[in-house]
């Protein structure tokens, strides 16, 4: 799918900076009035991915930033820093010791408002669509079942559930395996993990 850019004033940004943005908002606010101690690891947990995918120009292109410190602000370190950032919140995550299903439920959250947003601003309206409804289905569904006796083997079953149909739903127009699927698969494999480890234990 082609890049869509948009402006605001003389600032250009691709469609997919749009769709981060407002999928790190919507989340925010969500976790921010369902559970404040979630909200308040989410939004750490945004700072560092942006602190190192930012800082990582530094490993990236060491010489151009002591030559032009400035450097930092404008660029970033790319495929590198953006998985670098991944990293940083997985072990943020996994040392914080976070509720696993209240990390799932954000996770999922992150990727509904994302695919939804993208899809829409690049006018693939029925894709967008139809992910959203599934998305939000089995977001919903998460939610519901995160509080009964049975939640671990739930959480577990709808996540895999979840990943599964973003690689089938991003499969239409040709099935490509990019940096987005790819952090679905990782994400989603690190966050089974804890709910298999920890799935008994509850961090309120």
């Amino acid at each position: 799918m082609n890049q869509q850019w948009y402006n605001i004033g003389a600032f250009t940004f691709p469609g997919s900076w749009a769709a981060v943005i407002a999928s790190f908002l919507l989340t925010f606010l969500f976790l921010f009035f369902w559970n404040r101690k979630a909200g308040d690891w989410y939004s750490n947990a945004v700072f560092y991915f942006i602190l190192t995918w930012k800082l990582s120009i530094i490993i990236v292109d060491f010489q151009t930033v002591i030559k032009h410190p400035l450097t930092i602000l404008y660029f970033h370190g790319g495929t590198f820093g953006y998985w670098l950032g991944i990293a940083v919140v997985l072990i943020y995550t996994f040392v914080k010791k976070e509720n696993p299903y209240h990390a799932a439920a954000a996770w999922m959250l992150t990727v509904l408002v994302y695919e939804g947003v993208f899809d829409f601003l690049h006018g693939s309206y029925m894709t967008g669509g139809l992910q959203l409804a599934v998305n939000l289905i089995l977001f919903l569904f998460l939610l519901k079942k995160i509080g009964g006796e049975d939640k671990r083997i739930w959480s577990i079953q709808i996540l895999t559930i979840f990943t599964l149909a973003q690689l089938l739903l991003n499969a239409f127009g040709g099935f490509e395996i990019g940096t987005h699927l790819l952090t679905y698969i990782t994400v989603s494999a690190v966050l089974l993990l804890l709910l298999i480890k920890q799935g008994g234990k509850s961090s309120e």
